[in-house]
């Protein structure tokens, strides 16, 4: 997958405004280039999916506040972090810190803090996909298969949040 659907696109468009009527913060980083996410892969020492590929190039980075899904911040590159912490810094500080295996790398912030949805490498399917798997930054385990490419989960959990959101349309 070269690019985001237009129907992802529209989603994440429609869940930032709504959020912005009610008065909660959703922030879109922006597209990283390809020289960005090369250096990025470089620097794991990965390639990433193609459907996380295409959500750095059209997004960058998403962040929630963490109240409003079990995801809340859908993580880039640092340059679009608001906190300064990408997937690299991230990933890197979880393998030295918490024993984060190689093969995992963290794409996804919960909403509690200690949890991180990371990509599995190690489980890639035959379009280059890989399955989206919690790790418990507390107990330093890798914890169960939530979903099965990054492009699923950024879907799942906004079209929840779509869904749950009052604004004053409701």
């Amino acid at each position: 997958m070269g690019a985001m659907s237009p129907e992802t696109i529209a989603l994440v468009e429609r869940v930032a405004r709504r959020l912005a009527k009610s008065d909660t913060t959703c922030t879109i980083a922006g597209p990283s280039t390809d020289a960005q996410i090369d250096a990025a892969e470089e620097q794991l020492g990965c390639e990433f999916p193609p459907t996380y590929r295409a959500f750095l190039r059209q997004f960058g980075a998403i962040t929630m506040p963490t109240h409003v899904g079990v995801v809340h911040s859908f993580v880039g590159l640092s340059q679009a972090a608001p906190d300064g912490k990408g997937v690299v810094e991230r990933t890197l500080t979880g393998r030295t810190e918490k024993r984060l295996a190689a093969d995992l790398i963290v794409v996804g912030m919960g909403a509690d803090y200690q949890e991180w949805f990371c990509l599995d490498l190690s489980d890639r399917n035959e379009d280059g996909e890989a399955p989206i798997v919690l790790f418990d930054a507390r107990d330093n385990a890798r914890d169960q298969k939530f979903y099965e490419t990054f492009g699923e989960m950024l879907d799942e959990v906004l079209h929840f949040i779509d869904e749950h959101i009052v604004d004053s349309r409701d």
